[in-house]
């Protein structure tokens, strides 16, 4: 089926917040077996609503035909949510009042209905002929209504409440029973796109698997997929692991992150956590950075220790016991300074291993001996010490998070050795 999004907000489309929705959408409807016809993002304003709808269910519309059409956002109790109102206006039907949605509002508040205030009674309308969708993550009705041929469906645009009613209301018309989904992915770290295609000459994906390569910071994701029919899903299965071996062959070892698909953070942890080993981070480009990723998951109190954030040369020197001599010989930014915060954070924390960051993020404090994206990352353990030089070209906020995720990935290297 081909599934349209309209998301409706003047945050959306000022760029005041980001649009997690429709990448969340397109994401769940791929792996339902369906494609995206078109996403759009308009304002909170009547007009404009009507209008787009029209352009979706007119025989004559400029946008591509579909068979669902989901909107989120506008169903608050704000002026500004207007929704319902334009969704009604565009049928040509009053708004009336739902009895069964003010039933589940005040079950969901824990008062009579009576009780509802005037704000919130307002998210209880619907256009007329609509079927009212209960929202059992927030408290206003969606509601799902036919025209043309189209099942409409309207969400909140608050993002879980939008992939609650998702789940609830539309999963299950999409669940595509004749077909399996048949997928393998992995995560890689230190392959660029062009290292990627060197290793994959002469490498052809069967059909019917679709490849794809997703660069972002934590590392370039890799996958092979497709939707099969059911009655061919053993065959395709065994088609999918060869290739997917063949493959992963052609890859040099250290840049396999992990061959299940987890990612860079869930692999480090894991490691730890088998190991029965403990970490502590001495940071001082990175403000937090590579601590926030080591204790991202539940549980990650039993493999991290501590964190040192130490900008400033008597922070180093107090924390890390780096020398002062050392800090004014080479300067904050270099290599011998990066070994003294690692050695130092191993010894004051009393853990297994340690990461030290030390660099110049920007957008100021570069030279031509030391440029702005200078990173120096050094890990340590009981048994060895290394340090690495990086120069990333990003922004300040690209280069902190290059050097957090290059530093974890330095770490899980390690570990590996030391196993």
């Amino acid at each position: 089926m081909r599934i349209g999004l309209i998301n409706i907000g003047d945050e959306l489309l000022l760029g005041k917040i980001l649009n997690t929705n429709a990448r969340d959408l397109a994401g769940w409807i791929a792996e339902l077996g369906h494609e995206l016809a078109f996403n759009l993002t308009i304002g909170d304003h009547a007009d404009a609503i009507s209008h787009t709808l029209r352009s979706v269910v007119s025989e004559s519309g400029v946008l591509p035909r579909c068979g669902m059409l989901i909107l989120t956002g506008g169903l608050g109790p704000t002026r500004d949510d207007i929704t319902r109102e334009a969704v009604a206006e565009f049928l040509g039907q009053p708004l009336e009042f739902s009895r069964e949605a003010e039933a589940w509002l005040a079950e969901r508040l824990g008062v009579s209905a009576d009780k509802i205030n005037e704000g919130q009674r307002q998210q209880l309308h619907i256009p007329g002929g609509s079927i009212p969708l209960r929202n059992t993550a927030g408290t206003a009705c969606g509601f799902r209504v036919e025209k043309n041929g189209i099942n409409i469906f309207a969400f909140p645009g608050v993002p879980y409440e939008f992939r609650t009613m998702f789940d609830e209301h539309c999963r299950p018309l999409l669940l595509r029973r004749d077909a399996v989904l048949l997928h393998k992915r992995v995560v890689t770290f230190g392959l660029s796109e062009s290292r990627q295609r060197e290793c994959l000459k002469g490498f052809v994906t069967p059909e019917p698997f679709r490849f794809s390569s997703l660069p972002s910071e934590p590392g370039v994701t890799i996958s092979l997929e497709a939707f099969v029919d059911s009655a061919e899903a053993e065959a395709m299965q065994t088609r999918l692991d060869q290739a997917w071996e063949e493959m992963l062959e052609r890859f040099p070892a250290e840049c396999i992150v992990e061959r299940n698909g987890a990612s860079l953070t869930e692999t480090v942890f894991r490691l730890l956590k088998n190991s029965n080993r403990t970490v502590s981070v001495a940071e001082s480009c990175t403000s937090g950075a590579l601590g926030y990723l080591l204790t991202e998951i539940p549980g990650s109190s039993s493999v991290f220790r501590q964190g040192f954030l130490t900008y400033s040369y008597e922070a180093k020197n107090g924390l890390l016991n780096v020398p002062q001599e050392l800090l004014e010989q080479h300067g904050a930014v270099s290599e011998p300074v990066a070994l003294a915060m690692v050695r130092g954070c191993l010894k004051n924390s009393n853990t297994d291993y340690a990461v030290a960051i030390t660099g110049i993020a920007g957008p100021d404090g570069g030279s031509e001996e030391k440029p702005v994206g200078l990173v120096y990352i050094a890990v340590a353990s009981q048994k060895s010490v290394e340090v690495q030089k990086f120069v990333f070209r990003g922004d300040r906020k690209t280069n902190r998070w290059q050097s957090a995720y290059s530093a974890l990935n330095r770490l899980r290297l390690l570990i590996l050795k030391e196993l």
